[in-house]
């Protein structure tokens, strides 16, 4: 991949997003949103694969990533009104046929293509396919941008959850109610250090657990110190309802935290 390449890929981005504006100023109100978004993933990339001491060329291919993680996105929200997959189509699935359908990619060789289609198509599944070699680029890749990806979206949650009322976007929230309390199965989720489901959520409460146990996900030193910067989980905490329960899972991840900041942190083997 050259400079060239990777100019001529926002370009295109920007132009394409652009069909998606409209006069309704709730969809409008999502559609800026997932620029907005996918500008700091592109961020966010460039500076966990920087602290990796990965190759230019390898940084721009990341950008690239990240910048058509979510080109599904404004198509999903165009037609469904929502960002929940399961009530519309994977968004994933969604922005590869997307670049399969307008040959954005034709510019490039096809082992980047095919690295860039299949990063795509992962960065939103519950964990990397098993097929794919752990020592592998596109495991690194994968793994870069759904860790710049949670980064984003964990801002997003905690600013707003800090806002509360004041802004608060259901589409965001998935339409899901603000009822009390847990469901079972997320909390077990997160009790034995795994990402939660998606299909378990309940209620608000449960959403912001799901978006808590991400850190179980987290694969680079760099996401670990962007987080710890900015405070994001802590913000997240702080809006969950008192009870003993929420200390118990506060008291968890605290824990998780401090394992991986004193050095129990996942492998992230270079590409």
């Amino acid at each position: 991949m050259q400079k060239e390449d990777l100019d001529y890929f926002r370009e295109w981005f920007f132009e394409y997003v652009n069909r998606f504006f409209s006069p309704d100023s709730f969809t409008q109100e999502n559609i800026e949103l997932k620029i907005k978004h996918t500008r700091r993933v592109c961020e966010n990339t460039l500076v966990i694969a920087k602290s990796e001491k990965i190759s230019e060329k390898e940084c721009m291919l990341a950008e690239t990533i990240a910048l058509f993680h979510d080109l599904g996105r404004f198509e999903q929200f165009a037609k469904y009104k929502t960002f929940r997959d399961s009530e519309s189509e994977n968004h994933a699935i969604l922005g590869v046929k997307i670049l399969n359908k307008e040959g954005v990619l034709f510019r490039l060789p096809e082992e980047e293509i095919n690295l860039i289609l299949k990063a795509v198509e992962y960065h939103n599944l519950m964990e990397i396919p098993g097929n794919v070699e752990p020592s592998g680029k596109l495991h690194f890749f994968c793994r870069l941008i759904r860790d710049a990806d949670k980064i984003d979206i964990l801002k997003l949650a905690s600013e707003g959850y800090a806002e509360e009322e004041k802004c608060r976007n259901p589409a965001l929230e998935l339409y899901l109610p603000d009822a009390r309390g847990y469901s079972e199965p997320i909390v077990s989720e997160i009790l034995n250090n795994r990402m939660a489901k998606i299909g378990d959520m309940k209620n608000r409460n449960d959403i912001k657990l799901l978006r808590l146990s991400w850190i179980f996900d987290i694969n680079f030193p760099a996401t670990f110190a962007l987080l710890k910067k900015y405070g994001y989980l802590e913000t997240i905490m702080s809006s969950l309802p008192e009870s003993k329960e929420t200390e118990v899972l506060k008291i968890h991840f605290e824990k998780y935290l401090n394992t991986m900041e004193s050095g129990g942190r996942k492998g992230n083997s270079k590409p």
